[in-house]
């Protein structure tokens, strides 16, 4: 085993028992290195975008086939084009040089192994409908072709494997041992099991020598915490500093505060499927009860943007001014609630205790629709309970939230909103009904949008389903979600991509 890999596996047997002060920058002012606290742990083991001891999300250490541009369209990375040569199959031409880190040359053979064995073998269903594969379903044409044989047809495969969990590795990566090996411009050195991943260049990378020498990525899940190691220099870039200081920041000369809309989008999910939620006018009285600019200028400080819709719109085929608008009204909302079925009961709406500001957006809510005269009842839960009881239909409200981590998002319209989705599936199939799903025509148009080869197509489809959704009022939409880095003002290169887990960092440099 090599030195590196020795060093791996002790950071993973010894997490937990090293200070984290100073360890994780080492003790060397090092002008190429630097230092980022997450919002997320990325040694987190329990979660489902594990790999081997590491998130593959931020480090840049491991590199999908297919990268996201800005505008939310798949770019060749690893693989250099690809061609649908019939409905339901893809062949993807691979960049030739690409090396790994342990220096053996990126093939043909290595995605069919990532694919077969990593990925469709591990995920099961989840990733079947996700990527529309099956086992053996990804097979070797040549030494740097590769062709995937999709369940139907799927002309948004590409883009749907822009991912970070979609990543590239060869048969001598042992990842349940903590052996992550890329093609990246950086290589895993350290883990320190609950406190941060260490990441140094790799020279030998295809795209070019990357500016930093050596990125720490520090577990800061606390935003306060998070904040306070900026503001003592023990990191050079947080992600979501805390809303309470931002307007400080701004002001100061020696932080820069940056902010990006993100693929994410939160809104309150109506169960349609249950009384006095099956009620259009009182859906549609909810949907009067709330100002969205409201909730963004008090509870979210400004970080975020007024939704019409369930999905953000830096989704192509999403166009707010398409959808119909609900701005606050009282007076219409009690006439409607009037007119409703409404009897007084109390409405149940799920919080995850994990949610930002969940708590808070909950009681702002719950103050609105009572204003109106319906009695809501939060019950802030994990989110395993949370699964429990939306499995079974015993809800009337969740505060929920759509994202993408790849730019191929047709999944959120499918996932959600059509009846054979991962949300509505299990419950039509035992009872006929659902969750968010209307049936019929939004069928009709999802599925439409789902196979569209043109992209005019793809939009009219799902902008119609979406019309079709908000005049039904399965959803009140609240905010589009942003993204807040707040760095060292001496930090430059830095790009915020709409999918904040593709920062590339290979830019990053520190001035004078």
């Amino acid at each position: 085993m090599d030195e590196s890999r020795r060093r791996v596996l002790a950071g993973i047997a010894g997490g937990g028992l090293a200070s984290l002060a100073g360890c994780a920058t080492g003790d060397t002012a090092d002008e190429t290195a630097f230092t980022i606290g997450l919002a997320a742990d990325p040694t987190d083991t329990s979660r489902y975008d594990n790999w081997g001891g590491m998130a593959p999300y931020w480090t840049r250490v491991i590199e999908p086939l297919v990268w996201g541009t800005d505008d939310m369209q798949p770019k060749p990375w690893l693989a250099t084009d690809w061609t649908a040569t019939d409905d339901t199959t893809w062949e993807f031409e691979l960049r030739k040089g690409v090396r790994f880190h342990n220096g053996a040359e990126l093939t043909a053979d290595d995605v069919v192994h990532t694919f077969e064995e990593n990925i469709l073998s591990e995920r099961g269903d989840f990733v079947y409908g996700w990527l529309h594969l099956e086992p053996g379903s990804v097979t070797k044409r040549d030494e740097y072709t590769v062709a995937f044989e999709t369940t139907d047809p799927f002309p948004g495969f590409p883009g749907t494997i822009a991912h970070n969990m979609i990543d590239i590795q060869p048969p001598a990566a042992d990842r349940q041992a903590g052996e992550i090996i890329g093609t990246g411009p950086f290589t895993l050195e350290e883990i320190r099991r609950g406190q941060y991943v260490r990441v140094e260049r790799f020279a030998d990378y295809w795209g070019g020598e990357p500016a930093p020498t050596e990125l720490t990525f520090r577990a800061a899940e606390d935003e306060t915490t998070r904040t306070d190691l900026l503001e003592s220099g023990e990191v050079d870039l947080i992600y979501m500093p805390a809303k309470s200081r931002l307007s400080s920041f701004r002001d100061r000369d020696d932080v820069r505060v940056d902010s990006q809309q993100s693929a994410g989008a939160v809104s309150v999910w109506l169960n349609i499927y249950r009384e006095p939620t099956d009620d259009l006018a009182l859906r549609r009285a909810l949907n009067y009860a709330v100002s969205q600019t409201e909730l963004v200028e008090t509870v979210l400080e400004g970080v975020g943007e007024p939704a019409r819709g369930p999905i953000s719109t830096v989704i192509d085929w999403v166009d707010e001014d398409e959808l119909p608008a609900y701005e606050r009204d009282r007076d219409a909302a009690r006439d409607l609630v009037d007119q409703s079925a409404y009897d007084g009961t109390e409405l149940t709406c799920l919080v995850d205790t994990d949610m930002d500001d969940g708590r808070t957006i909950g009681q702002v809510l719950q103050s609105a629709f009572e204003e109106i005269g319906v009695d809501v009842d939060l019950e802030v839960r994990e989110r395993a309970a949370i699964n429990d009881l939306t499995d079974r239909g015993e809800f009337h409200l969740q505060i929920g939230s759509t994202g993408s981590n790849s730019p191929g998002a047709d999944y959120l319209m499918w996932e959600s909103f059509h009846t054979m989705g991962v949300d509505n599936k299990d419950r039509y199939e035992a009872e006929g009904t659902g969750l968010y799903n209307l049936g019929g025509e939004v069928d009709d148009l999802i599925e439409t949008g789902y196979q569209a080869r043109d992209p005019a197509t793809k939009r009219d489809a799902y902008i119609e389903a979406q019309r079709k959704i908000m005049d039904a009022a399965v959803v009140v939409p609240l905010f589009y979600q942003e993204y807040v880095v707040a760095a060292d003002a001496a930090l430059e290169g830095l790009e915020l991509p709409p999918i904040e887990k593709f920062a590339e960092w290979s830019e990053l440099t520190r001035t004078a």
